[in-house]
């Protein structure tokens, strides 16, 4: 059950904002709102307040606010009257403001997810600057960094945390990289070469931090819970094998799904043991191969920051921009073939698969995903494809052009095709959500 009230909290509030930008620009501008509606036709309940009916509607994929004459997904043209009121009235300029008005607050509400958890909860910092992993035929792999490497500076700016090492680096993308790295006691340069970068597609760091076996966060309900692990527990030994870091760790564990671990655990003074058993669990590789995998439940250790207010909005709005372009890279990646649909497409499926597995390990984490979303969702409805607000915008951009409107069979046939597209779309994703599920 967890997974469905995980999925319909998250749609809701993505689309109850989303809609929300459109219903206020239009409100500002004069236009009449006939319907706000969460989810699409048929209706399921609701109340008519003013000019508006507000209600919640059958199909739950999104949601959509009616104005007085626009040609929408509805295919209605009976309001198309001329008067004052109706979106065809108003200046160009407007109408574009009504268009991205979901967009602007999509954006804005991941903006605000994201510094309150800042402010909240904190900044996760890693304290850490030791290589744990590197992505296979990665920009890192081929510069020569090696698992096990200490980064000590980037462009000769020492760094002390992980953060300050993906901070660095992404502050010097598009120039020549410098990582000052220590290795078997020696002191090395690695460079990354501006041309490398580019033809490795490395706008992102390839490498991870190696984290020592400290427990940080404990999902409900899993066997680390049941076996009363606690937060800061630090394991240094699973069955005959000493545990020097998380990697390690994780590596016993994933092998052994479904059979008895002995942990050796170190608490404050104490030293524990306890038999664990880890759950097998479904885990999709960077190939998009599945494998049956154990785990026991367990997140690795953070060191927790909290901002003021001004300093997260500020940090906050730099983690909007920075996923916002990080996923306008990732569409640019789909549409030109460098990533594969099967890898980077998801849609209702695997949605609410995630909502439910965030939802588990904590609220906190639930609310980053709607962030997450949100950019996402704001990225997709711009795209000038007919139906979504994109596609709009574009017409009325077509229309200032002209100096005339496009006759009302014209705009019916246009939503036709866009509608078309994106229900094939929306057949395709859940097609391949199955796929990579089953």
């Amino acid at each position: 059950m967890i997974y469905i009230f995980s999925i319909i909290f998250v749609l809701s509030i993505l689309v109850f904002f989303h809609e929300l930008g459109h219903f206020l620009f239009a409100k500002l501008f004069g236009v009449r709102v006939e319907r706000f509606s969460i989810g699409f036709p048929p209706r399921l309940f609701g109340v008519k307040w003013g000019d508006t009916d507000y209600c919640v509607s059958a199909i739950p994929f999104g949601g959509y606010v009616k104005m007085a004459g626009v040609v929408d997904e509805s295919m209605d043209t009976s309001q198309l009257t001329g008067a004052p009121y109706e979106f065809s009235s108003k200046k160009w300029w407007q109408k574009a403001l009504i268009l991205v008005g979901g967009v602007s607050m999509n954006i804005l509400l991941a903006w605000i997810i994201l510094s309150s958890l800042l402010h909240i909860k904190g900044e996760p910092i890693v304290p850490s600057t030791t290589i744990g992993y590197i992505t296979e035929n990665g920009v890192s792999q081929k510069v020569g960094l090696q698992v096990g490497d200490e980064i000590l500076k980037i462009n000769q700016q020492p760094v002390s945390t992980w953060n300050e090492v993906v901070d660095l680096y992404l502050a010097n993308l598009g120039r020549q990289i410098v990582f000052t790295i220590k290795r078997e006691g020696k002191v090395i340069d690695l460079v990354f070469d501006k041309s490398i970068i580019e033809q490795k597609n490395a706008e992102q760091l390839d490498i991870f931090p190696r984290f020592q076996a400290i427990v940080g966060d404990i999902n409900p309900n899993s066997p680390a819970q049941a076996a009363d692990l606690r937060i800061g527990d630090k394991i240094v030994r699973i069955n005959d094998e000493t545990i020097d870091n998380w990697d390690e760790m994780t590596t016993i564990i994933r092998r052994h799904g479904g059979m008895p671990l002995e942990f050796e655990i170190v608490r404050g003074e104490e030293t524990l043991i306890q038999y664990i058993t880890p759950e097998t669990v479904s885990r999709i590789d960077e190939s998009g191969v599945d494998h049956m995998v154990g785990q026991i439940g367990i997140g690795p250790y953070y060191d927790q920051k909290k901002l003021e207010v001004w300093p997260a909005l500020v940090k906050g709005f730099e983690k909007t921009i920075f996923i916002s372009q990080m996923s306008v890279k990732g569409l640019w990646w789909l549409l030109t073939g460098k990533k594969s649909v099967r890898e980077s497409l998801g849609g209702p499926i695997m949605i609410t698969k995630m909502a439910g597995d965030f939802a588990k390990i904590g609220f906190d984490y639930l609310m980053e995903l709607i962030a997450n979303l949100s950019i996402m969702l704001a990225l997709i409805n711009i795209l000038p494809i007919p139906a979504l607000d994109g596609g709009h915008i574009l017409i009325v951009a077509i229309e200032e052009i002209r100096r005339k409107p496009l006759t009302i069979k014209t705009k019916i046939k246009i939503q036709q095709i866009g509608m078309a597209i994106l229900f094939a779309l929306i057949i395709f994703v859940m097609y391949n959500d199955i796929t990579r599920i089953f």
